[in-house]
């Protein structure tokens, strides 16, 4: 069994919000490739902006990346669980892949070919490879250090909503500065512009991390093929992975439209997608304390049923933006964005808390700390998501029209985000982990 090799103590800020600054990092990045990525490579008709890829081929391309790079995510979580270094088992990761990592975001601004073409094709399928192994190289062992940090559900759920609050306001430097950037330098100096302090500041949470157990002896571990199958057997898990998949990936989805729905629908020009994006985002951060005090009070597991069902019924309230001319189209986008985008935040402050939660649960069946693994499997699930977002993107948009002549697509997508919530909620039903060990123990009866 892995062992403490530190006496327990309480967290102080400064480590909290060192090891959160990796977050930072991965919401700038996030938040840019979601919301332009699309839009640059394939934006609409008669925008008068190059297009690069066709529509069908992009959704491929990103979607077979992100399918591809699923399969990463548990190895590297697994060989970072298994790693034995002087630096821990987690930091060498992080360290090798950040500067990797940067260098892949920024060239993916620099297709080669002025025109749509198979060389643009074959050129972000590769930087997106790139991208995407060392996103993962450096995501899984960060993620995998949370559960370390402590095993009390407040300090947890602190880290967490503290996470939230500092990723958002990468998430709100990506998406509020993107807009004008783009329109105003290009992509590539926004890639750069905004890449390069995202990469600072992430360095600085390998200061945050101090590793609290070792790796297991290595006769005590079990195969990787036999690990992925114990933890893909077990039916809360199974629970929880069908709901992230299904709820998380509205998020991505809701981004990537934000750009297509400022121009077709609202009418705006493409920099002011910033502002919406900028809207959900500062929400995002604004509702961390009180997502914090309600899951100090209540079970994860039953906050979440109603996280769900608030996004959904935001997303549904966003189908009807602009079909009244009561009031400005921006101005409705403007009120009814914060029913879903207050909800997305309690769910982001409440999924790391949970992996940390399905972590104690596996040590109390298999008597090992298997953090990493479980974050890697988080990953395959969220990626997955990821994928379905470029096919439902690409699918509804060329069934359903983005034009300015034609734009019930870009509708469409929110009933796609509801829907999709609505079933994430069914998946979540048979799921009872308790938000500590004991309650977990009484609960499984283990």
């Amino acid at each position: 069994m892995a062992t403490n090799t530190a006496t327990e103590k309480p967290l102080t800020l400064r480590e909290i919000i060192l090891y959160n600054l990796a977050g930072f990092t991965f919401n700038v990045y996030d938040t840019i490739l979601y919301a332009w990525v699309p839009y640059f490579y394939s934006p609409p008709p008669q925008s008068g902006r190059t297009g690069y890829i066709p529509l069908a081929a992009l959704g491929i391309v990103l979607a077979g990346g992100r399918i591809l790079d699923a399969v990463n995510d548990p190895l590297v979580g697994y060989w970072s669980d298994h790693t034995k270094s002087r630096w821990g088992r987690r930091k060498p990761f992080i360290f090798v892949a950040s500067p990797i990592l940067l260098l892949a975001f920024v060239f993916i601004w620099v297709p080669p070919v002025p025109a749509e073409s198979l060389v643009n094709i074959v050129f972000l399928a590769s930087v997106l490879f790139v991208y995407y192994w060392a996103y993962t190289g450096m995501l899984i062992p960060w993620f995998a250090v949370l559960p370390e940090m402590s095993p009390r559900n407040e300090d947890r759920i602190k880290v967490a909503s503290i996470g939230v609050a500092i990723g958002v306001m990468g998430a709100l430097l990506g998406g509020g500065l993107s807009g004008p950037i783009f329109s105003s330098r290009g992509p590539f100096m926004m890639g750069l512009l905004l890449g390069i302090p995202a990469f600072v500041l992430g360095e600085f949470t390998l200061f945050g991390i101090h590793e609290r157990h070792q790796g297991a002896a290595d006769d005590q571990w079990p195969g990787f093929f036999r690990v992925m199958k114990e933890v893909f057997t077990d039916r809360q898990f199974l629970s929880f992975a069908g709901m992230i998949m299904l709820v998380q990936l509205t998020y991505q989805l809701m981004l990537m439209n934000v750009p297509y729905f400022t121009t077709l629908i609202l009418r705006r020009p493409e920099s002011e997608a910033s502002l919406l994006m900028a809207e959900v985002i500062i929400l995002m951060a604004a509702s961390a304390p009180l997502w914090y005090a309600l899951l100090k009070r209540f079970p994860k597991r039953s906050l979440f049923r109603v996280i769900i069902a608030l996004m959904a019924t935001g997303f549904v309230l966003s189908y009807f933006i602009g079909m009244t001319d009561i009031i400005p189209p921006m101005a409705q986008a403007m009120i009814i964005f914060p029913v879903a985008a207050i909800p997305i935040g309690g769910m982001f402050t409440a999924t790391l808390g949970v992996i940390a939660d399905l972590t104690d649960y596996d040590e109390l069946k298999s008597g090992r700390r298997r953090e990493a693994v479980h974050y890697g499997v988080y990953g395959i699930v969220r990626k997955t998501g990821w994928a379905l977002c470029a096919l439902i993107l690409s699918g509804v948009f060329s069934t359903f029209g983005y034009s300015v002549e034609n734009p019930q697509g870009v509708r469409v997508i929110w009933l796609v985000c509801a829907l999709s919530c609505a079933a994430g909620l069914a998946a979540f039903i048979p799921y009872r982990i308790g938000d500590s060990k004991e309650e977990t123990r009484r609960i499984m009866g283990l």
